[in-house]
């Protein structure tokens, strides 16, 4: 797969030591001379991939490496602010399990690439046509920063709540189940709890072991269940690899456990972060992508915030959070918060703002999510051979049968079907899993989101099939 999401594939088949090779030789040739960071998350295929790049770096003539080792993507982000850096490279297949692999590309602000930079790298990292190598290569300097770059994050999260806040937390005896199940949030989870007296217990701790589904979600983390009740813990959570998403599992004896299930999704964990965030904000604006639930709206506008709606992907919450001046953003799809000046979802900030939340307002998380309105998405994936005439044929439809109807991005963007003010039916081809289109529907009413996926599959395998 390659989409300004960056690029990954099976290690080793459709992702090789080749084409990490070309894009990495691609990325860095404008960066002669300059400073890049190299980071990446713990599966066991990183350090032949990190060889690679760094010799193609070199062979580049970048200047300086800045080798900020195995830690989460949002720290490798914030790195490339922190050390005036160009861009980097962080090496990564997210939530995809364990045999997948792949590239994300950084620029200066710590970003991703724009899709424009993105779709320019894919052509130029395919054309067939090698960048000429600097003539000087050999004299580009490694630096490793890991343990600094820990430290400063951690700081650096701790900052952005404010001290108020953090004695708050500290005094409040929070007692939390986390499970970063051997990601890249291993090396900054202990450390965030110990500064703020967080009566933390971390299960799947040994960075590249994983003891469930890299994806964090109702299924990798049902297990975590029974321990939250009988050893009473505040909440649980767990993260993908590189511990961008992050979601939430909720002690059972709960009003909302028992409604919603125990597993908070996404959605909810950002509403839950933005409505940390907006506390005693005036005029902001949240920004998501077109398939976050409605409840992030009904959410943030109780703290009279706006929210605008950009395609899926990280990248185009970003765009969207730079064009309309807004700090915070998200994909309620995928769990996790955007907080600016860091240019990604962030799992470690949302449990950080969760507990301010809890501290501040001297409520348990179940206490403040049983008076949160109540939505529910059921969504699917099938494989799809022909996703934009399949799209195109969806949208026909529902305009002849008066929908309104949203669309993002351009033909294989996002398209969503309003049902009612409150309900849609959302279709979009997947940037990150070749040959799946995904089916998401949401609102407020169960029978209804069931009533609504199911008329979304049964008309995508009748086209499909067509």
């Amino acid at each position: 797969m390659e989409s300004f999401s960056g690029i990954r594939g099976v290690y080793g088949e459709d992702f090789t030591d080749d084409v990490a090779r070309r894009y990495a030789q691609a990325f860095s040739e404008p960066y002669k001379g300059s400073v890049l960071v190299i980071g990446g998350d713990s599966r066991k295929s990183n350090p032949a991939l990190r060889k690679i790049i760094i010799e193609s770096f070199r062979k580049m003539g970048v200047g300086r490496i800045i080798d900020v080792g195995i830690i989460p993507v949002q720290a490798c982000e914030y790195s490339i602010l922190k050390f005036k850096a160009s861009g980097g490279v962080y090496i990564s297949a997210s939530h995809n399990e364990p045999e997948y692999n792949g590239l994300k590309f950084l620029k200066e602000d710590g970003g991703l690439l724009y899709p424009e930079d993105a779709d320019s790298l894919i052509k130029k990292a395919n054309s067939g046509e090698m960048p000429e190598p600097a003539r000087h290569a050999t004299a580009t300097e490694i630096i490793d920063r890991h343990e600094e770059v820990v430290k400063e994050y951690a700081n650096y999260i701790l900052e952005s709540i404010g001290e108020d806040f953090i004695e708050k937390i500290r005094g409040a005896n929070f007692k939390i189940l986390a499970d970063p199940n051997g990601g890249s949030a291993v090396v900054i989870l202990d450390k965030i709890f110990k500064l703020l007296n967080v009566n933390g217990k971390i299960l799947n701790n040994e960075l590249g072991r994983f003891g469930r589904l890299i994806e964090p979600n109702v299924e990798s983390l049902k297990y975590l269940q029974k321990q939250i009740d009988e050893e009473k813990f505040d909440f649980g959570c767990g993260f993908d690899c590189d511990a961008d998403r992050v979601e939430i599992v909720a002690p059972s004896h709960s009003e909302f456990a028992k409604k919603m299930g125990p597993v908070v999704s996404g959605n909810y964990v950002l509403a839950l972060c933005c409505d940390s965030y907006l506390e005693g904000k005036k005029n902001q604006i949240v920004v998501t992508n077109d398939c976050t639930s409605y409840l992030v709206r009904d959410v943030v506008k109780k703290h009279g915030a706006a929210i605008k709606e950009t395609e899926v992907g990280e990248m185009n919450v970003v765009s969207g959070m730079e064009k309309w001046n807004s700090a915070i953003g998200g994909e309620g799809s995928c769990g996790g918060v955007i907080v600016f000046p860091v240019k990604c979802r962030d799992g470690i900030m949302s449990i950080v703002l969760i507990l301010k939340m809890l501290a501040e307002r001297e409520k348990s998380l179940t206490d403040i999510l049983d008076y949160y309105p109540e939505y529910y998405s059921e969504r699917t994936k099938l494989f799809c051979s022909d996703p934009v005439g399949v799209k195109n044929r969806l949208e026909g439809y529902f305009k002849n049968k008066g929908f309104e109807i949203i669309k993002t991005g351009g033909e294989e963007g996002g398209l969503k079907i309003l049902f009612d003010r409150n309900s849609y039916l959302w279709f979009r081809q997947s940037k990150t899993e070749a040959g799946m289109f995904r089916i998401i529907s949401d609102g407020n009413s169960p029978e209804r989101v069931a009533k609504i996926l199911k008329k979304g599959i049964s008309l995508f395998n009748k086209i499909n099939k067509e």
